[in-house]
């Protein structure tokens, strides 16, 4: 699906993470150093940020939601809608979405909703605000993206556990004189790469769907936790993110050399780094940052702008940028915008 939605700016942008750090090396004793320093060198990531018991993925969001209320001095009485876009809420029951306006002192008038969805969600966030704003149903959007992944993956699961983090966000949308262009694709046949499987109507959680087992991967959980079929969603991404931004360079009109920044998903460097070389762009264009905090998810985009925000605007790369996030569903996106007026923020410590 290709759209492009005008009257609207991306006003600031702004992400927080835990101050808990696990050092991989710290596994060494479990895992063997030798295999540590091997998922080290291939993914980039040699620290990750975990949230506590009692942390939810709402506290990193609020505070990420506070840091642009202070720097723009917005009013949350202004603000008239909030979308939250994760895989970890705090309850079942009610939406985070509502707990968000509530903490924040967002008036009972917004419209508040939330979307379930992980890697590819903060592209889904920036869709359905921008569809309020552009409707007229809006004026002020708060797109809320973030997920405490730690939480539901096996301490023992060595596959994930070394290379997903926690993050919140978030991103404010105004009406203004922006143009936003969009690029997205859904294909549920791919589930079952990356699943919880029990938990669900599908598959109710009972005595079985608790008891964690060595897989045939070698990896440790039970099927109420995270399971990522790691070679399946890698081929999904380098297949089908080339061409999805491709499409979305000519919908747009721009050339793929105009681009200063394409902003992926933060998977690990080796993805990023065979996408930039399958674009054909230059290294610089490509950041990768996930080197302190490991793969936030939904979350991944924003965090790495507030990381690499400085060199960016030095460089004035935002004026023309693609955001594209992937992940599951299967569920993947690209967006082309103007960041170059945005207030970028953090990242910051909670």
């Amino acid at each position: 699906m290709k759209i492009k939605l005008s009257g609207i700016s991306v006003k600031a942008v702004s992400s927080t993470y835990p101050k808990y750090e696990l050092d991989l090396n710290d596994l060494s004793a479990k895992y063997g150093e030798l295999e540590v320093k091997r998922i080290m060198s291939s993914t980039g990531i040699y620290k990750i940020r975990y949230a506590p018991p009692g942390m939810c993925t709402s506290d990193l969001c609020e505070k990420s939601a506070r840091d642009i209320f202070s720097e723009l001095s917005i009013d949350p009485s202004s603000i008239d809608g909030i979308v939250f876009v994760s895989q970890t809420f705090d309850h079942k029951i009610p939406a985070t979405s509502v707990i968000l306006q509530n903490k924040l002192g967002i008036p009972k008038t917004a419209v508040a909703f939330d979307i379930r969805y992980g890697c590819s969600g903060y592209i889904y966030a920036l869709y359905q605000a921008s569809l309020l704003i552009s409707s007229g149903s809006c004026s002020k959007v708060l797109a809320f993206t973030g997920d405490v992944t730690t939480q539901i993956i096996h301490p023992d699961d060595k596959a994930l556990r070394m290379v997903m983090g926690d993050a919140g966000s978030c991103t404010l949308i105004e009406k203004g004189n922006d143009e936003l262009t969009f690029n997205i694709m859904s294909d549920g046949s791919g589930a079952g790469y990356l699943i919880i499987p029990a938990g669900g109507g599908r598959y109710p959680s009972n005595e079985k769907s608790s008891v964690a087992t060595e897989r045939e991967d070698g990896n440790i959980r039970s099927d109420e936790n995270l399971f990522m079929d790691g070679m399946e969603i890698m081929n999904f991404c380098l297949r089908e993110v080339p061409p999805v931004i491709n499409d979305l360079l000519s919908f747009t009109g721009w050339a793929k050399q105009e681009v200063g920044v394409f902003a992926l998903h933060q998977a690990n460097k080796f993805i990023l780094e065979y996408l930039q070389k399958k674009l054909k762009v230059p290294k610089e264009t490509v950041p990768v940052a996930v080197q302190l905090t490991g793969n936030t998810g939904p979350a991944s985009i924003p965090l790495m702008l507030s990381i690499e925000h400085d060199r960016l605007q030095k460089e004035n790369r935002l004026e023309k940028a693609v955001l594209c996030a992937f992940g599951v569903g299967l569920s993947w996106g690209a967006i082309g915008l103007n960041l170059s007026k945005t207030r970028i923020i953090g990242p910051s410590e909670l």
